[in-house]
């Protein structure tokens, strides 16, 4: 009998921390150069080197998805500039970096599948980091209830994006607060 008590309780744990909605977190590619010009700037790679481990070290992260230019080279051009960002944090962690394509012909899918995914095995959280032109496009594949119309939102490098999913995917904001990198809000 209570070995029978037992396994029912521990198939309602495993059961719940299967399905359990875990936060996830948004940030863009740091800082790159101006006219389209590619890699990151020497303030961008401080944020990608220094800054965005320190911050993200003790945040639960067992994933980080980036993604890839499409095909044809049009959608996604600060793809690399993102992945770029996502390394240093990704090689401290000592875990690997996953990636979904953009622009036409892509999975719009693949975010939130690749989330919903590792959640199944995993109860850490997930952080993107995504091309900054096209974070409104990764917004509505992730189901959340931001929009790109607020002026603060997405559009600042040192801006992290706190989607709950429990909360009909609501989100919410915050700075890194990088010392010597971020001005004063």
């Amino acid at each position: 009998m209570r070995l029978q008590i037992l396994q029912l309780a521990l198939a309602a744990v495993c059961s719940t921390a299967a399905t359990a909605k875990i936060p996830f977190y948004i940030i863009h590619n740091a800082e790159t150069p101006s006219f389209g010009r590619p890699g990151l700037t020497p303030v961008g790679k401080q944020r990608a080197d220094c800054c965005i481990p320190n911050v993200f070290s003790d945040w639960n992260i067992g994933l980080i998805l980036t993604c890839t230019v499409d095909r044809d080279g049009k959608e996604g051009l600060n793809c690399p500039a993102a992945n770029r960002t996502a390394f240093p944090l990704a090689q401290s962690l000592g875990i690997n970096i996953a990636t979904c394509a953009t622009g036409d012909g892509a999975d719009d899918d693949c975010p939130s599948n690749t989330i919903k995914k590792f959640n199944k095995s995993s109860n850490q959280s997930v952080l993107i980091v995504w091309d900054s032109t096209d974070l409104e496009d990764l917004l509505e594949n992730v189901d959340t209830d931001a929009s790109l119309d607020n002026d603060s939102l997405g559009l600042h490098a040192d801006l992290i994006l706190s989607v709950n999913p429990a909360k009909l995917k609501s989100v919410g904001q915050s700075s890194m607060n990088c010392t010597g990198l971020d001005g004063t809000a």
